[in-house]
């Protein structure tokens, strides 16, 4: 309790996880510090946790209650669905819906075709995108065709990184006992889009056969989204924002728990929000942010939301399921480094001047070294 330090709060892990989650708060006032606390604690249970991970700050996450096991940030292109392969390739199917009749054309046919050899598949869109181009049924959609030619190439080109045929899914690297990490950290935001919408889209089918049929993920999930306000945006519609209302509404049967992380509450979509029952608020300070989030849970009274303001780093209130009654709470400081936390940067500038100065005494030396050696050729 923030009132009285010396009281403990506990949280209903249970109805944490199948109620979701939203933990929300200004940048710097203990977001990262909160999922990682609340997951090194899930662990304790055996618990699955799985990060998408925006900013690379929970790759080192020292854990004392499990395993920390950051899974490669790659996908098989081959497994992708048309619509995800649109936003890498940069075809929007409501501008340019001709290409995305070619590309949807091209993909149905590849994929028939590269069955037993998927690592032909886009050198099979391009061939059948080329025989199009060519033939004289479609010679007036020509230039859209040669346009998608030349996206899927960039595409392949800009996407390196991250498409991989032979990778393993994500369900097959996923752990239990651990806090699991996709790294995004180095990929834009449409790449992100397509590989967290992909990877929800793969949980929630596999969750639900295994409900079905014991075959596919055999265990429950708790997903938690960084940056959750760009991933599901409340002014765009993004496949990540689709998937993440499914599991918002369809999760708590299939034993998958949703965590939305963001610092700009009034960004996100709404009805995603108002999915999360419970919610940690950290330090809030615009009244726009406020009235979003208190539209979006009926807990939280005006007295809690007036305190919001005014919040120290750590503090929170919690409200919702996991906990029996609203509470004005002080967070546990996680025990290992988070990159989310504030940089000294004072000390940062003194270690790069001194090293730019070491550097400049080495040049400095070096020709100096060089003069002597010079004359002393010149006088030998």
């Amino acid at each position: 309790m923030l009132t009285r330090e010396d009281v403990p709060v506990y949280l209903d892990v249970n109805k944490l996880v199948s109620r979701h989650l939203a933990i929300l708060a200004i940048t710097g006032y203990g977001k990262s510090n909160t999922v990682a606390v609340l997951s090194d604690e899930m662990l304790r249970f055996g618990g699955s946790i799985l990060i998408f991970d925006m900013h690379s700050e929970y790759t080192r996450l020292p854990l004392s209650n499990g395993a920390l096991n950051v899974i490669p940030t790659k996908i098989n292109p081959f497994k992708l669905s048309t619509k995800e392969l649109a936003i890498l390739a940069d075809i929007n199917p409501e501008v340019a819906f001709l290409q995305y009749r070619y590309l949807r054309m091209a993909v149905k046919e590849a994929k028939k075709e590269c069955e037993t050899r998927p690592s032909e598949y886009f050198d099979k869109m391009v061939e059948i995108l080329e025989n199009y181009a060519e033939d004289e049924n479609y010679k007036k959609d020509k230039n859209s065709i040669v346009g998608v030619i030349g996206k899927i190439e960039s595409l392949r080109e800009e996407y390196e990184e991250i498409l991989d045929f032979l990778s393993p899914t994500v369900l097959e690297s996923v752990k239990i006992k651990s806090v699991n990490v996709i790294d995004l950290g180095s990929v834009d935001e449409d790449g992100a889009d397509v590989v967290v919408s992909h990877i929800l889209r793969s949980i929630l089918e596999a969750r639900k056969n295994y409900k079905r049929s014991n075959n596919g993920l055999p265990f429950p999930i708790f997903l938690v989204l960084e940056e959750a306000h760009v991933l599901a945006p409340f002014d765009k519609e993004t496949l990540s924002k689709y998937w993440i209302g499914r599991i918002a509404r369809e999760g708590r049967k299939f034993g998958i728990g949703l965590c939305l992380v963001s610092q700009r509450p009034k960004r996100l979509d709404s009805d995603s929000l108002s999915q999360a029952n419970n919610m940690i608020i950290l330090k809030l300070v615009e009244p726009n942010d406020q009235r979003y989030v208190q539209q979006a849970s009926e807990a939280l009274s005006q007295d809690l939301l007036e305190q919001l303001p005014s919040l120290n780093i750590g503090e929170a209130v919690i409200i919702g399921p996991c906990i029996k009654v609203p509470a004005l709470v002080k967070i546990d400081e996680f025990k290992g480094k988070l990159v989310g936390t504030d940089p000294d940067v004072r000390k940062e500038w003194e270690e790069a001047w001194k090293m730019k100065e070491m550097e400049e005494e080495q040049r400095i030396a070096y020709t100096q070294e060089i003069i002597i050696k010079e004359r002393e050729k010149r006088l030998s």
